[in-house]
């Protein structure tokens, strides 16, 4: 038998086999596709599952925590409804809160501010920067007139001052003033190195006069820690002659007048008490308060005599006010015109002691001081405005010796203001000018001759930069004192405590 002829290997496959095959081998890449995928599943499934295992038991720990008290049916209460609102709620009288009791801040002033040429706005005293205020009841204040509430903006204060014909370059160094001073009050809140009372009332006068409070955005923690200061300040009418003693207490009165404080009213009572016991039978008063001595002082007395007024002004009733300032009045009419002239001195026992001797800043003094305490058009006042407008303006040289005083250009340019017409009209077309021309580039000024304050030089900048200050601030000043009167109101008008009736009918007599 051949080869060929042999029968078939049994390693051949017979069809049904290979389609046999051909089918598991389907199958088995089937299972491979799949099970890849389901692996996959199943592990993001499981991943899922733990994930929200965890967060459950997350928060029945949370809510273990929390107890939940069912009350009992008989304790559940009935709460009724709110009643309905009134058709018109009642009207509520404001009065400024009581901030002095708060902690005492350290100044937060921005040196580089003062690098700057452009003034920013002063502030309203609506805003406050402090978190605490205290709860202490105050009483209301005397001056509490809605119109100085954000009046002391720098558009408002130029509108004030274009009124009375300065321009805005005056409020402009007014303002970069109050920054310097803010740079220099000393950390507890004073100003100077001696004689503090007088520096710092002086200061506070100051920032008062642009409308700045203890609620004051910018200034108001430099205004509110001067105030705790002169509270926290013993009575001294032994040091300087007492004149600290009289600024500060012209100082307090302005301050109780526009935040109506409490602490503040009494350190005013005090003071002014100090004041009227202090003053002589015939008006005037002496260094230190010598009230039985035989002379009498009139530049002593006229910072007093604006200490009295703004304690009239701000209500104080302390016992004898007003007939401390019924013999102020008589004697400022004794001394004025031309026969007496205010003389520096006079001897309580012959008036005429002084006669002839008055010097230019005395009829400054008395002029203003009478303009104050009793507003009216008298002969004595106009003698005197007309002598001081027609020798004051050219008087008002800052470089020329020894004509310069600041301290009569401060009583002269207030009696102009007071006086307005011609008297204002000549007047403000000098002062400002020469007081713009000769402040420094940080907003201070140097006395430009001499002068009685002690000190060392940074003191001595203190005091001339706020009379300065004071001066360019008169057309926009919120001292409620140093309101133009209107002279008419005042004669229909009966005095008593609390004031008289100023400017725009502002009746501070309720």
């Amino acid at each position: 038998m051949s080869y060929y002829d042999e029968e078939e290997p049994d390693y051949y496959l017979s069809q049904e086999e290979v389609e046999e095959i051909q089918e598991e081998y389907r199958k088995k890449r089937l299972v491979e596709a799949l099970i890849g995928p389901s692996i996959s599943t199943g592990f993001h499934i499981m991943l899922i599952i733990l994930l929200a295992i965890f967060i459950e038991d997350k928060l029945k720990e949370v809510k273990s925590d929390i107890e939940v008290k069912i009350l009992p049916e008989e304790e559940v209460i009935d709460i009724p409804p709110p009643p309905e609102p009134p058709e018109k709620e009642p009207e509520v009288d404001v009065v400024v809160k009581d901030a002095l009791s708060v902690p005492n801040p350290e100044p937060d002033i921005d040196e580089k501010a003062l690098e700057n040429t452009e003034i920013p706005d002063p502030t309203s005293i609506d805003n406050t920067d402090f978190e605490e205020v205290s709860a202490i009841e105050v009483s209301p204040s005397s001056f509490i007139d809605p119109r100085i509430r954000g009046a002391n903006s720098k558009g408002g204060k130029t509108g004030k001052a274009r009124e009375y014909g300065v321009d805005e370059r005056t409020v402009t160094s007014f303002d970069l003033s109050l920054m310097w001073l803010a740079k220099v009050q000393n950390a507890d809140g004073s100003w100077g190195t001696d004689a503090k009372s007088g520096y710092t009332g002086l200061a506070l006068l100051t920032f008062l006069a642009n409308g700045e409070t203890p609620t004051s955005r910018r200034y108001g923690k430099h205004v509110l820690k001067a105030m705790k200061w002169l509270i926290e300040d013993k009575i001294d009418t032994k040091s300087h002659h007492a004149y600290p003693h009289a600024i500060k207490a012209y100082a307090l009165a302005e301050a109780y007048a526009m935040t109506g404080n409490s602490q503040l009213r009494e350190k005013m009572n005090e003071s002014i008490e100090v004041i009227i016991k202090g003053q002589q039978e015939g008006g005037a008063f002496d260094y230190n308060y010598k009230a039985n001595e035989n002379r009498q002082d009139l530049s002593f007395s006229g910072w007093n005599y604006q200490a009295l007024k703004a304690a009239d002004i701000a209500g104080c009733e302390v016992d004898g006010l007003q007939e401390a300032i019924y013999k102020s009045i008589e004697y400022l009419k004794l001394m004025g015109g031309s026969e007496r002239s205010y003389a520096y001195t006079t001897s309580n026992s012959d008036p005429d002691s002084g006669k002839g001797s008055g010097k230019w800043t005395m009829k400054a003094v008395g002029t203003l001081c009478l303009q104050l305490l009793e507003p009216g058009n008298h002969a004595i006042l106009n003698d005197e405005l007309e002598s001081m407008l027609k020798e004051g303006v050219n008087r008002f040289d800052w470089n020329k010796a020894p004509k310069r005083s600041l301290y009569g250009w401060y009583y002269e340019t207030n009696a102009m203001f007071h006086a307005q017409g011609k008297y204002w009209r000549g007047w403000r077309k000098k002062f400002a000018k020469e007081i713009m021309a000769n402040q420094h580039r940080e907003g201070y000024w140097v006395y430009p001759g001499d002068n009685h304050m002690p000190g060392d030089d940074l003191s001595k900048k203190v005091y001339a930069t706020t009379l300065c200050a004071l001066m360019l601030s008169v057309p926009f000043r919120y001292l409620p004192s140093s309101k133009v009167v209107n002279s008419e109101k005042v004669k229909e008008s009966k005095r008593k405590p609390g004031g008289v009736v100023v400017e725009e009918g502002i009746d501070l007599i309720e």
